[in-house]
């Protein structure tokens, strides 16, 4: 397994975590102090900042999992994959990709998420 994968497997773990230490913890293994993440809906920057995105998903989505559904492309010091938020049930309901800079430190420093499929279509 790359690096690369290991770092976005351990990013899919930050997302499902529902122990706010536990969480905590892989934030700070998975994203350097001055992080960002973007996407349509949502934003965070720094720890703070992630932490606070993710525990808003978990309240809007409780039972609900971010699952990656791609292999894991990188160059340089970039990544992108894909990915869907499934039901408790396992039924994906939204889909996505998203690009990612990893610092020489082997730590996230952006993501910037797009919403492939959303429900409704839009």
């Amino acid at each position: 397994m790359s690096a690369y994968t290991q770092l976005i497997d351990q990013y899919f773990d930050t997302w499902n975590e529902t122990d706010a230490a536990r969480r905590r913890e892989l934030i700070a293994a998975t994203w350097t102090d001055y992080c960002v993440y973007v996407d349509p809906l949502l934003a965070g920057n720094g720890h703070d900042g992630i932490d606070a995105m993710i525990r808003a998903v978990h309240e809007r989505f409780p039972g609900h999992s971010f699952r990656r559904a791609s292999d894991v492309d990188g160059f340089a010091n970039n990544v992108r994959f894909s990915w869907w938020l499934e039901t408790p049930e396992g039924t994906p309901i939204v889909k996505g990709s998203d690009f990612g800079v990893v610092e020489a430190c082997g730590r996230l420093r952006t993501v910037t998420g797009f919403l492939d499929q959303v429900p409704g279509g839009a």
